[in-house]
């Protein structure tokens, strides 16, 4: 029993290590790895629909290095969403400050379907994402006529 409860501890481990592994390779955490780039990103969504505020906030976490030339890229379902920015260029980004971007996200359907937002924070002159959120929307309410 010792032996098989052992033997199941370390197929967690390492299931979690691959996953662990994967997600930093995919760049899919809310905090980048790169040396070149260091942030953190935090979504927030606000609103009971069918108008919601996406706020997100992003941190340069270096000491010493500012970040210039990086741009918020949001994707979505076009059919269940329409983005009122899906293209937000950033301004310099100063260590240890925190800068706010929002859009508005406005759902065309009334019949309750959710989606996810993916949120890409790209440096210009780099073909891949320095970070990637996907955020989950809340189910919208549908519109009351009085």
């Amino acid at each position: 029993m010792h032996r098989q409860f052992q033997h199941d501890l370390y197929r967690l481990r390492l299931t979690t290590a691959r996953n662990f592994a994967e997600a930093l390779e995919k760049k899919m955490m809310p905090i980048s790895n790169s040396n070149f780039a260091p942030l953190k990103l935090a979504a927030n969504v606000q609103g009971i629909g069918p108008m919601f505020r996406l706020t997100v906030e992003i941190m340069n976490t270096s000491t010493s290095h500012p970040i210039l030339g990086a741009y918020v890229v949001l994707v979505t379902n076009d059919t269940l969403y329409v983005l009122e920015k899906c293209y937000i260029s950033l301004p310099l980004l100063v260590p240890s400050l925190t800068y706010t971007v929002n859009t508005m996200v406005r759902c065309t359907s009334d019949q309750g379907i959710t989606d996810a937002i993916n949120v890409f924070v790209y440096i210009k002159g780099k073909c891949s994402p320095v970070l990637t959120a996907i955020i989950d929307m809340p189910a919208s309410e549908s519109m009351i006529v009085v």
